[in-house]
């Protein structure tokens, strides 16, 4: 029996897999069972952040098992202080704290608790075609349809305004709104955003009303969008930051950053977890801030960032491309179903949506002008073959 035929077998079967065996990750590029290399413009689901099997982040990871593989927070250890730490500075002047967690699903359900402790009420609004993850709470909050489909009225409290339209979150407020959860680029949702004005306009809204502006940065945060921080682009300082995703480069770690006062009323023994901010993962996500705050680093990705767009803009088949920096849906002319099943033939990986239309692009920070001239090479093959 074959591996795959293994997972069918002894797996419960959620996501739609590829068939295909992975071995080996490095940098830009993962190889099959077979030998076959391929281009990933997916990056592992936005996970590898700085590469696949980036060196100096396997190195600190092997550096760290060696002396101490894992103790509950219970006790102190320096690794997820000294990230803690990290975190904080990005976000300065204004003081926060951190909570780590394993996921964003886990992140961002431990901020909507913390913010219905610190209001005392329990309403929430989010938006339409919104993702924040598959937990109970998490998924009442993702303001995809079809994600209900079999968990009807997950959180009766919760409330869905359209993004870009503030005056669709006002019409929603009511006395007992505890928080406004917002994901500023919707990746799953089609690469939807809206413009700078809306994001400062809720904040000041959410701010003037005495609600927590929850931003869901799991997939826009720690360079990706271009800056360090995607509300550092539009001038906010949310009451709470989710992040997660390659904070670790591929091991499971995520954080909610939480201003200082709200962190505060959280009592001893209100909220924890066993394996949040373990040394393994903390020292990994240090290796990798480590890349990412480099002198030049994101203005490098800005760059490249740029020279994508402007050469997927290029291309006839094209429609219009979405999104910003290293994340992106592109829109095309008609439907392509297969072109993601057709990409692998050719060795390229790019991201599915619910659009038959539009694929999601979101390479490691770390892609090179040479690696983007070959995606685009690949990507043109692989439209031929659709034709």
């Amino acid at each position: 029996m074959n591996l795959i035929s293994s997972a069918q077998q002894s797996l419960v079967q959620t996501y739609k897999r590829v068939p295909m065996e992975i071995v080996k990750g490095q940098g830009s590029f993962v190889w099959d069972k077979y030998g076959k290399k391929y281009l990933d413009f997916y990056g592992g689901h936005a996970v590898a952040l700085v590469g696949h099997c980036p060196p100096t982040v396997v190195k600190a990871i092997q550096k760290q098992i060696e002396k101490l593989l894992f103790y509950s927070n219970v006790f102190y250890t320096a690794p997820a202080i000294t990230l803690a730490q990290k975190l904080i500075h990005t976000l300065s002047p204004e003081k926060y704290k951190v909570y780590f967690t394993n996921s964003g699903s886990e992140a961002n359900e431990t901020a909507i608790k913390m913010a219905r402790k610190y209001t005392q009420k329990k309403h929430l609004i989010s938006f339409k075609n919104s993702f924040h993850g598959r937990s109970i709470t998490a998924l009442g909050v993702t303001g995809i349809d079809s994600y209900h489909q079999f968990s009807p009225n997950l959180d009766e409290h919760t409330s869905f305004a359209e993004l870009g339209n503030i005056e669709s979150v006002k019409k929603l407020i009511t006395d007992n709104t505890a928080a406004v959860i917002c994901e500023p680029i919707q990746s799953l949702g089609g690469v939807k955003m809206a413009d700078a004005k809306f994001y400062k306009a809720l904040a000041k809204l959410c701010q003037e009303k005495n609600i927590s502006l929850i931003v869901d940065e799991v997939q826009t945060g720690l360079g990706r969008t271009g800056t360090f921080w995607f509300s550092q682009q539009v001038e906010i300082q949310p009451d709470f930051l989710i992040t997660a995703k390659g904070i670790a480069s591929g091991l499971p770690l995520s954080c909610v950053l939480v201003k200082e006062k709200i962190s505060e009323t959280i009592k001893m023994g209100e909220h924890a977890t066993t394996f949040g901010g373990g040394p393994v993962p903390c020292v990994a996500a240090l290796a990798t801030l480590k890349v990412i705050l480099k002198k030049g680093f994101l203005e490098n990705v800005k760059t490249k960032a740029s020279y994508l767009k402007a050469q997927l803009s290029e291309m006839k088949e094209i429609e219009k491309v979405l999104g910003q920096g290293f994340l992106l849906g592109v829109q095309f002319k008609k439907s392509y179903p297969e072109l993601a099943k057709n990409g692998l033939k050719n060795g390229l990986i790019v991201g599915e949506s619910s659009d038959p239309s539009l694929i999601r692009l979101l390479p490691p920070l770390t892609t090179t002008k040479k690696e983007i001239d070959l995606f685009i090479t690949l990507l043109k093959s692989t439209l031929n073959h659709e034709k």
